[in-house]
């Protein structure tokens, strides 16, 4: 088993992200029903850009974070694929009376990252993306671009050409699984919503409104009243951490995390997501509470072997 790599000692690496999953939005109303479902204002879409964004319950609570981006003329999403069959059932909840279709797009998604990604993906594409033009097309192939932790590339592609770049590639760099990006995205302080923490956090309380992925101007959405009362009325009492230290297990989704507090052990907040690197250190990350001491000691609970520090993301 190959474990996932920091950033910074990464090599060149292609990843196969088969945990996370492509939906392709169509019809006349694709437009006019996502502004009234997620967070990020659609009619200032560029259609050269990817956009985090939220798709929230009438409480204000993330059914999941999701990646949005102009595809095959068009909008698509990039979402955990975990998540599909509730997000789906959720977001279409309201679509009886519009011409919007959700359809699981069945393309292979794959991450390049590691010294020389830009170099190697210019043998195979034209134009590729970057910080001016972060989305780029070239026939039925996208890819975006990322800049944190390191520069990075998704790339989402037919399983016949995705497997054939795979094979011109063997010689060229490592191949990991979805945990290599996961852990990109934790350095990231991108977060990370499963199935179990699905409808768990009003999207403040993962950094999304520093990342982007809130319009607070425009119009209503579900839980658009629950999350501006959030920042308004500064009611939000959580906030996304990255830990980094040593643990027997590596904790679950929706485990807790605790705090030394004098002698005592104290619940503090949620796992997101985790990995275990190559280095046997683990990452994770939380939602914590927002007033907490950033040089605590934590662990996971129960797990008196576990050594946890906050690390800035």
């Amino acid at each position: 088993m190959i474990l996932p790599t920091e950033s910074s000692l990464l090599p060149l690496t292609l990843m196969a992200l088969d945990d996370w999953a492509l939906i392709s939005v169509h019809g006349a109303d694709t437009a006019k029903y996502l502004q009234t479902q997620l967070t990020l204002d659609i009619t200032k879409i560029n259609k050269n850009q990817h956009y985090l964004t939220a798709h929230c319950n009438s409480s204000g609570k993330m059914w999941s974070n999701l990646r949005i981006f102009h595809f095959s003329k068009n909008l698509a999403y990039i979402i955990r694929r975990e998540l599909i069959e509730i997000q789906l059932k959720e977001i279409k909840k309201y679509s009886l009376f519009s011409q919007v279709n959700f359809v699981y797009n069945e393309q292979l998604l794959l991450g390049l990252a590691g010294p020389q990604a830009n170099k190697i993906l210019k043998n195979f594409f034209n134009v590729v993306p970057n910080i001016d033009i972060p989305v780029v097309h070239h026939n039925d192939t996208t890819i975006l671009w990322f800049q944190n932790p390191i520069e990075r590339f998704l790339i989402i592609i037919s399983y016949e050409k995705g497997n054939i770049l795979k094979k011109k590639l063997s010689s060229t760099v490592d191949f990991k699984d979805s945990r290599q990006w996961l852990a990109l995205d934790i350095e990231s302080g991108i977060p990370v919503i499963d199935f179990k923490n699905a409808g768990k956090f009003i999207p403040q309380a993962t950094n999304l409104h520093m990342l982007g992925g809130i319009d607070f101007s425009k119009g209503c959405y579900i839980g658009q009243e629950i999350i501006a009362r959030a920042k308004y009325l500064e009611i939000n009492k959580k906030k996304l951490y990255w830990l980094e230290g040593k643990s027997n297990h590596l904790p679950l989704v929706s485990d807790c995390l605790e705090i030394k507090i004098n002698e005592n052990w104290k619940n503090i907040g949620k796992v997101l997501a985790s990995v275990k690197l190559d280095s046997n250190l683990v990452w994770v990350q939380a939602v914590l509470n927002k007033d907490i001491c950033l040089n605590s000691i934590f662990r996971v609970k129960d797990d008196r072997h576990s050594f946890l520090k906050i690390k800035p993301i």
